[in-house]
């Protein structure tokens, strides 16, 4: 499966900011994943979260404590 998100997508429409990214498989399916927000910011951050969330981006890396 190929994954592509691009924060240049993000745009407005009516008062809210939709921000999208495009799945699609070797077989021709595909999918298009968005989420709203009041700004370009939250709708990006909403939809890296959804991503996360649906296992298709790696957690965010955390610093170990030494």
């Amino acid at each position: 499966m190929e994954l592509y998100v691009n924060s240049k997508w993000t745009q407005c429409y009516g008062n809210s900011y939709i921000a999208e990214a495009i799945a699609w498989s070797e077989n021709g399916n595909h999918a298009t994943i968005y989420t709203m927000g009041g700004t370009a910011e939250e709708a990006d951050s909403k939809l890296m979260g959804a991503l996360r969330g649906l296992n298709l981006m790696p957690e965010t890396a955390m610093k170990d404590e030494q």
